[in-house]
């Protein structure tokens, strides 16, 4: 490997050019319209050699900065003829435009993606466009969030975080899902994600739950001219997928569809061992057995009535099934002899989301009307059947019936060029109905049911002011929520009613063309709910989660600041935030006797909160690309109640280098640390891995092959010591870290129309949560 990767080095030392200082910036429009062609790849070249390249944002504008010497610019998309533009053409740099002339048939098409991910940093919130990452090849979504630093995953646990908190609302094109986080982003492929979203400090506009911020996983929209199909086959360890997606473009009229299963399983082994306060042990083996199979259908129709006046419909089915298998050994027992505890589980759940969007758009560039209605209906079956040294313990049955219904009305109006007034309303209502049906072996069955229906209504009002380089956004939201349950067997009731007010201020400041600042304020809330309250939770051998009625809403007032910087070939950004949050809902826990972790949420006191993030990526040669990334989060809590540890920390840092062999071969190697994380009943030890892939195209482009291994020296185990008031739990997890994946993609364009591509604004709503 060291061999291989030292010849690596010097054969691209060898391909060094000299070096030139320019800005390249213009748009590109479709030559029989003239109006501009969004997501267009603008690329460059010496002679045979990429040099650089970017895509055009919505409004088919570009910029590139380059610090090479180069032949020509190679402007694609499909459904275009190729644009070949000689750099002796170029008469203005700052004010170029490029003109794609629609193509008769794309057999002779060539698909130029970029290889490396980007980030763009607007007034609220920073995109991470995942391009044609080699690191996603034949990943799922969780997989290529464990790439980006600003987002914290555990392949192992699946548990996921922004900033040390894990208080974070996850949404899919602005939209919820009443899917478990971790399900959803398992069984959604790397390959169908455009661009994540992270809002870390969220405007007035954003609902107002989610303490650490909102990340909006933005879905590729299938809406190129014509008729197009995408195939995808990917398989690994344990785990496989097929899929196709595509689209057929009618000039007034797109259909678009997108059909995927995937397998996946996974083999862990964990050890705990406990230690009481009065002397007594316990000690567990566990090695655990997953295997879960998905299976979507996402489909739509745009309908393009006018130039003032749109129309979407969208389908999204999910089946999705996980089964769980596990024997537990027991032994140094304190007062009995070993033993084996066996638990069989499954999931199974069926979701459904019926969507539809209506644009009207006014004289004014920015000015419009949007309606949105969300439906969202989510069934879960969850059997379970234990037994002890093969004798019947109990068999168990826990449903849970979810539907949201979510309601968006948004007005956009544009005063002058440079003023920009937006309002809008929204309503949401969730209706949860949650069944335990109990049958012990010697005791009589029962069968508990709890309801739940909860009412949001939200207003807000949202203004922009550009003045030269300074950009201000002010912005205030009302929302008040209104709750209640009932526990049919004890006849216990809730009745929760909030109203509140939700400021926010972002300040953007555009030093020069290579630098930005921005400043941005949010007030943040997470209220009780369905998940707190439903006393029939999840509950195994190991742990389960006790139901709280009484907790009151926390609030979070934040305060970032993000700079970035974009030089030739030099990019760098950090953010620095503070966040002081009030009758903080903290997981507190504790084991019983049985040595099973008990989780309860209650209001503790305080919470203040700093950290600062920070990525630096460099050219080093024209292919070679290194990126270094890092961050660093602490929080202090000022507690009236028991905590093991009231300063809490944790960091990472990622080392990415990425290798443009030759035109077809392109290689990735990653290098990820994870230091301590210190937690208010547990710590994890440094951890670290390095990852590898490598992608190979054909056929110009159109057939790409990829292979990636997750954790090479596979050691990435991960050591856990827990401290509760009476015990002491020393954990060792070994998770399938070690993955191998290969993932064959093809893209086709069968024939070509002069179609519209459909622009549609992402909305963001309440809910992004699980009816676990």
């Amino acid at each position: 490997m060291r061999i291989l990767i030292l010849l690596l080095f010097f054969g691209l030392t060898s391909c060094f050019i000299n070096a030139q200082n320019e800005t390249y910036q213009g748009i590109v429009v479709d030559n029989i319209s003239k109006e501009a062609v969004p997501f267009v790849t603008v690329a460059i070249y010496n002679k045979d050699i990429l040099v650089n390249g970017t895509t055009t944002d919505e409004n088919g504008q570009f910029k590139l900065k380059v610090a090479e010497v180069f032949s020509h610019f190679d402007i694609s998309f499909i459904g275009y003829e190729n644009e070949i533009v000689k750099f002796s053409e170029i008469q203005n740099p700052k004010n170029i435009r490029f003109i794609l002339k629609p193509s008769i048939t794309a057999l002779d098409e060539v698909v130029v993606r970029g290889e490396q991910t980007t980030s763009k940093l607007k007034i609220d919130r920073k995109i991470i466009n995942l391009g044609a990452d080699l690191q996603q090849a034949g990943a799922t979504t969780l997989d290529a969030f464990d790439q980006i630093t600003e987002i914290q995953t555990d392949l192992g646990t699946g548990s996921l975080s922004l900033r040390g908190s894990g208080n974070v609302r996850l949404l899919i094109n602005g939209k919820p899902s009443s899917m478990n986080p971790t399900e959803l982003l398992e069984q959604l492929p790397a390959a169908s994600v455009q661009q994540v979203e992270i809002i870390t400090s969220p405007s007035a506009k954003n609902q107002a739950d989610g303490l650490s911020g909102i990340i909006n996983v933005v879905l590729k929209k299938n809406g190129a001219k014509g008729l197009n199909t995408n195939l995808n086959v990917g398989a690994g360890t344990m785990r496989y997928s097929y899929g196709v997606d595509g689209n057929y473009n009618f000039s007034w009229i797109n259909f678009r569809w997108n059909l995927s299963q995937t397998g996946r399983g996974m083999n862990s082994k964990q050890s705990i061992s406990q230690l009481y306060e009065n002397g007594n042990t316990r000690d567990f083996f566990a090695p655990h057995n997953f295997y879960g199979l998905s299976r979507r259908l996402d489909t739509g129709l745009d309908f393009f009535i006018n130039e003032k006046h749109e129309l979407s419909l969208g389908l999204d089915y999910t089946k999705d099934f996980h089964g769980f298998f596990n024997d537990t050994f027991y032994s140094n027992v304190t007062g009995r002899d070993d033993f084996k505890y066996t638990r069989n589980s499954s999931h199974n759940h069926e979701t459904t989301n019926v969507n539809v969007n209506y644009r009207t758009k006014f004289t004014k560039e920015n000015h419009f009307l949007e309606f949105d209605y969300q439906f969202s209906k989510n069934d879960n079956f969850l059997p379970a059947i234990d037994f002890e040294e093969a004798v019947f313990l109990f068999n168990e049955e826990r449903r849970n019936d979810n539907i949201l219904n979510a309601i968006a009305l948004d007005y956009s109006l544009p005063i002058t060029e440079k003023i920009l007034i937006e309002a809008g309303g929204s309503w949401n209502g969730r209706k949860l109905t949650s069944s335990l049906f109990l049958n012990p072996a010697q005791e009589p069955e029962s069968f508990d049911v709890f309801t739940y229906d909860e009412s949001l209504f939200g207003l807000y009002g949202l203004t922009n002011i550009t003045s030269g380089k300074l950009t201000w956004q002010l912005g205030l939201r009302y929302e008040n929520l209104r709750s209640n349950s009932i526990n049919r067997t004890t006849n216990e009731t809730t009745d929760l009613k909030f109203s509140n007010l939700f400021p926010s201020l972002h300040i953007s400041y555009t030093i020069n063309e290579a630098n930005t600042l921005n400043i941005g304020y949010s007030r943040r809330v997470s209220r009780p709910s369905f998940r707190n309250i439903n006393p029939f939770q999840a509950r195994n051998q190991y742990f389960e989660w006790v139901a709280n009625p009484g907790l009151r809403p926390e609030f979070s007032n934040n305060i970032e600041t993000n700079y970035q910087y974009n030089g030739n070939k030099l990019t760098a950004s950090a953010a620095f935030f503070y966040r002081y949050r009030t009758n903080v809902i903290e997981r507190l826990q504790n084991i019983d006797e049985e040595g099973v972790l008990r989780n309860i949420f209650d209001n503790i006191g305080e919470k203040h909160s700093y950290g600062v993030e920070a990525s630096m990526s460099y050219k080093l040669i024209d292919f070679w690309n290194s990126q270094l990334s890092a961050n660093y989060y602490h929080t202090s809590v000022d507690q009236d109640i028991f905590l093991s540890w009231d300063e809490l920390y944790s960091s990472n840092l990622i080392f990415k280098n990425t290798f443009k062999i030759s035109k077809v071969l392109s290689a990735d190697i990653s290098f990820r640390q994870n230091f301590k994380t210190q937690n208010t009943f547990d710590f994890i030890d440094p951890r670290n891995r390095i990852d590898l892939a490598v992608r190979l195209k054909l056929l110009e482009n159109r057939l790409a092959m990829n292979l990636r291994v997750v954790d090479l020296l596979d050691n990435n185990l991960m050591y856990r010591t827990a401290v509760t008031q009476n015990v002491t739990q020393n954990e060792v997890w070994r998770f399938q870290s070690q993955t191998f994946g290969f993932l064959l993609s093809a893209s086709y364009k069968l024939f070509q129309n002069k179609g519209k591509i459909r622009n549609r604004k992402n909305r963001n709503y309440q809910y992004g949560g699980t009816t676990d």
